[in-house]
This record gives structure tokens, C-alpha cells and sequence, in this order.
């Protein structure tokens, strides 16, 4: 379990430290920790809004525009891993690079300009890690999980088997080219935005319900053995509007239960919401503002074929689970 930020100063830090950075399709993210007996602690953070996959699903290459917006961030990223002696790092990028026909250019310079190199990582890594990062949030005393991940470019759900002090098991995996910012750049060109979103729902729910046979998960949904988490933006977005906070928390947010109710109240007032209110609310804002809707649309998707209640709510994403890994 990932400690709480721990400030610098106090003389309680040890000398060895890890560091997690992920480039994805919408977001910039690092975190560095000291290595404790009690697992690794944070000392030290970033993440900054880039969009580097935007245009992506149309042209099919990272823009040189959104190449603009990452760099300056990646070499804020390089700076703060130079103040550490690192003795674990792993530096990730997902489905902008696994898709991006220009990514090996675009590495190329990300090295030449920061000196830092990103490692492309498959979706079922991807999965594997964020079940690292999630699991601690996971209830051993229910047989089996689904997990879902709703990125920036893909969305990847796992079905998983639980265990009493030991981590839990990803049996089956599936990968979606479905992400919050593939979504926005096609809903920009659609004449009929709620129709479009109500496409996208109908096309995840009919992947899951393919997901639901091949890995044969009826008969636990009958049983009510399943439970459900999700770790992204948009369930914890959900979560922070359904909270009605003044602005987001994640202490708040992370690990809460989402009923039924609750989800079909907060997304029915999202959809109320013109794109002007969403831009102006301090749990959207200007980052979210445009993406919501798309994960919304996903969330429902999956939720059509797996209405478990509650659905648990992680704070957690792909950072987390590489520091655990780099722990064990």
C-alpha cells in the first residue's frame, strides 16, 4: 500500500528511492518514493495535462503541437528524478505510442531533449499493473473482481481471482481502442454528440458481453460472487460529483463505494450539464471538461453488462502499481 506524501526536511527520509513515470494519451504522471519496510512512501509528484494523443484517431501520428506540450513536461519530470539516488525507476508510455507510426522518432527526441527513456509497454501490462495498483482496495472475502481502466486511449478490463494473503490473479484481459481522448476528438466532428455517445455505449457493452463468455463469467455474476473497481478519471470524477466537493480530494475519492443509485443520479446529472457548467466545475474543469462524456459513455458500456453493487473507487493508476512492482 502506497504511503502518504512524506515532506522533505524532517530527517526521516532513507537514501533510496523509486521512481514511476507514464507518458499516456492524455496525461503526464510521475512519482518518486522512498524505498520503507513498509513499502514505498512518496516524496515526490507531478502530473500535467499534455494531450498527446489528440488528433491521433484521425492522422495517426503524435501532432507536433501535443509533441510541444510534452516535452516541457517530461524535461520538469527529468529535473526532479536528477535530486534523487535512484536504485528502482521504470519509465512507461501506452496506447498514444503503441499506436503513434511516428513513436520511434518521437522516443528519439524525448531522449535527445530529457535523457530520459520511455519503454512501450503492452495493454497486458498495462492490466498487470494496475491491478498491482489496485489490489489493496480489492475484498479477499469475494471470490473474483473486475477491473476496469479507462486511459486516455484504451480501456483495458480484467477479470480476476482473489486470494487470502497473496495478490490476486488476472485470468482474462481484454483491450479496448476506446479512450476519453479518442472519443473527444471524433465527438468534435459528429452532428449529433448524444447519439454518438450512446454508439459508444452500445459497442463497449457488446465487447463485454464477447469479454463475459470467453472468460466465463455468468455464473459468478448470477452468484453475486463478483465485485467491481475501477481505476481512472472518470469513475473518480464520478465519485468526487457525486460527493458534491468543492473541489477534488483524492483522500476522499479513493477507495469510496459507488452504489447503483448513486451512479445513475450523478451520470444523469452529467448528462444535464451543458459543456459550459462542466468547464466552470471545480471537479471537471478545464482538464476534463471535454473527455467526460466519452469515459461516461464507456463506464456505462461496461456497467450495462456488470451492474455489480457498488462499484469501489481507486485513486490508483499505472504509477502506483510500478512502484509496488519495483517493492516486490
Amino acid at each position: 500500500m502506497l504511503k502518504p506524501f512524506l515532506h522533505r526536511g524532517n530527517g526521516e527520509i532513507p537514501q533510496e528511492y523509486i521512481a514511476a513515470l507514464d507518458l499516456g494519451t492524455n496525461t503526464c504522471r510521475l512519482l518518486v518514493a522512498a524505498k520503507t519496510p513498509d513499502g514505498p512512501q512518496v516524496v515526490d509528484s507531478f502530473v500535467r495535462v499534455i494531450r498527446l494523443g489528440e488528433k491521433l484517431a484521425t492522422r495517426g501520428h503524435i501532432s507536433e503541437e501535443a509533441m510541444a506540450r510534452a516535452l516541457p513536461a517530461l524535461s520538469i519530470c527529468a529535473k526532479k528524478l536528477k535530486e534523487y539516488s535512484l536504485v528502482g525507476k521504470r519509465y512507461i508510455t501506452t496506447e498514444v505510442c503503441r499506436e503513434a507510426s511516428n513513436r520511434d522518432a518521437f522516443l528519439d527526441l524525448i531522449r535527445q531533449r530529457t535523457g530520459l527513456e520511455l519503454e512501450v509497454i503492452s495493454t497486458a501490462e498495462e492490466a498487470r499493473l494496475a491491478i498491482i495498483g489496485c489490489a489493496d482496495l480489492l475484498d479477499t472475502s469475494t471470490r473474483y473482481a473486475i477491473a476496469f481502466d479507462i486511459g486516455g486511449g484504451s480501456t483495458e478490463v480484467m477479470w480476476i481471482e482473489l486470494f487470502p494473503q497473496k495478490p490476486p490473479e488476472i485470468i482474462q484481459w481484454t483491450s479496448l481502442p476506446l479512450g476519453v481522448v479518442t472519443i473527444a476528438e471524433t465527438l468534435r466532428n459528429e452532428s449529433s454528440p448524444l447519439d454518438f455517445l450512446k454508439k459508444v455505449r452500445k459497442t463497449v457493452a457488446e465487447e463485454m458481453k464477447i469479454f463475459c463468455d470467453k472468460a466465463y463469467i455468468y455464473p459468478q455474476l448470477r452468484q453475486q460472487n463478483i465485485q467491481l473497481i475501477g481505476t481512472s478519471g472518470t469513475i473518480t470524477t464520478l465519485a468526487a460529483l457525486h460527493m458534491n466537493l468543492d473541489r477534488y480530494d483524492r483522500t476522499q475519492v479513493n477507495g469510496l463505494h459507488l452504489t447503483h443509485e448513486a451512479i445513475k443520479r450523478t451520470v444523469a446529472s452529467l448528462y444535464a450539464m451543458t459543456p459550459e457548467r462542466q468547464l466552470l466545475h471545480p471537479c471537471i474543469g478545464p482538464a476534463r471538461a471535454g473527455l467526460v462524456m466519452g469515459g461516461v459513455a464507456i463506464f456505462e458500456g461496461i456497467y450495462d453488462i456488470f451492474p455489480v453493487n457498488p462499484v469501489r473507487v481507486a485513486d490508483r493508476g499505472l504509477r502506483e502499481g510500478i512502484l509496488l512492482d519495483l517493492m516486490r
